[in-house]
């Protein structure tokens, strides 16, 4: 990241230099959208050279990768070159740590445009697509390009929590588990591998089915896995062992996630559990190390899906409401 501001400076000067930060998530954008990471998997580059690669201005191209090396994603080598550097390769479409597609929706015009309403979110509690008169979610069924990046991008920060979900909770014994929004499959393949005698059922809109079902054939689970569409908000499939929710309560207010937490209810037999998979906010800001991350993460949800990240006082309470109580709480790597 960039060089950390003297605390020494006048505050003025340090609350100016986070305001004009703005350029940071836009130039790591810019670098995944134009393929400068994918160009220089290969080695060094000049920048002239680079910009020819993407079709892009050489001066602006030298004037990005400037940003980019202050940001550790590329460095610049002796002779004028500029090369990846271990962060900059998770900017790689290849890449097995990829986080291009996150990089791509969180800066996308989407996303970037609501966060211009935050004002307008805090004055009303709205979020900014619902000011706008519709639903991110909305406008994603309505552009497939759009939903195939969220999709992917959700596919890559499950990748990281899979194995850990895996490990962190007993699956041995259940005969059958059903991944609530599911996408494209990735926890219900990771936990399906781990235990070969379970069968999995992906549920999700229809957009997530073609990925769904090209990821569990490429991981060889189409005999023991399938991917059902549907909408939580009118009913899951019913009767399995274990029901998965992972970072979609967190999406949602209240209402709407007391809906989907009810359908689930509704279709769990009597020895069923569900897992709820989501960050717990701090109940006073600065108690953990990842409280920039869950803030942050909060206030993404004001602006652009209607939800909040919550406390464990309030995911008890919200379980409650919907019939269901929290049996223990496992903290995952």
């Amino acid at each position: 990241m960039p060089r950390k501001t003297p605390s020494s400076l006048p505050p003025s000067f340090r609350l100016s230099e986070m305001a004009l930060s703005l350029w940071v998530p836009q130039a790591i954008y810019a670098a995944a959208a134009l393929g400068i990471p994918d160009e220089l998997a290969t080695g060094a580059k000049y920048s002239d050279e680079l910009a020819r690669a993407i079709g892009a201005h050489p001066g602006a191209t030298h004037r990005l990768l400037c940003a980019l090396a202050l940001l550790e994603l590329c460095t610049e080598t002796a002779n004028g070159g500029f090369e990846l550097t271990p962060l900059g390769e998770c900017l790689r479409s290849d890449s097995p740590d990829s986080v291009r597609s996150w990089v791509l929706l969180m800066g996308g015009k989407g996303v970037w445009k609501a966060w211009g309403n935050l004002v307008d979110c805090v004055r009303t509690g709205e979020h900014a697509w619902k000011l706008e008169g519709t639903d991110v979610f909305d406008a994603m069924r309505a552009d497939p390009e759009e939903a195939e990046i969220f999709n992917q991008a959700m596919l890559e920060l499950t990748k990281r929590a899979a194995g850990a979900v895996a490990d962190a909770y007993d699956f041995s014994g259940l005969r059958e588990i059903v991944d609530v929004g599911g996408g494209y499959g990735t926890l219900v393949a990771e936990i399906l591998a781990a235990h070969p005698r379970m069968h999995g059922v992906v549920f999700d809109l229809p957009h997530a089915r073609d990925g769904a079902e090209r990821l569990l054939e490429e991981k060889q689970l189409a005999g023991r896995a399938k991917f059902v569409a549907g909408d939580f908000f009118d009913a899951v499939p019913a009767g399995a062992d274990a029901y998965l929710l992972k970072s979609v309560i967190h999406d949602w207010d209240d209402e709407r996630s007391l809906a989907i937490l009810r359908n689930c209810r509704a279709a769990m037999l009597e020895n069923a559990r569900l897992l709820l998979i989501e960050p717990l906010a701090p109940e006073r800001v600065g108690s953990s190390p990842f409280d920039g991350i869950i803030v942050g993460s909060d206030l993404n949800m004001l602006v652009n899906t209607g939800g909040r990240e919550r406390t464990e006082a309030e995911y008890r309470e919200l379980l409650e409401a919907a019939g269901l109580r929290v049996a223990r709480i496992l903290a995952t790597p």
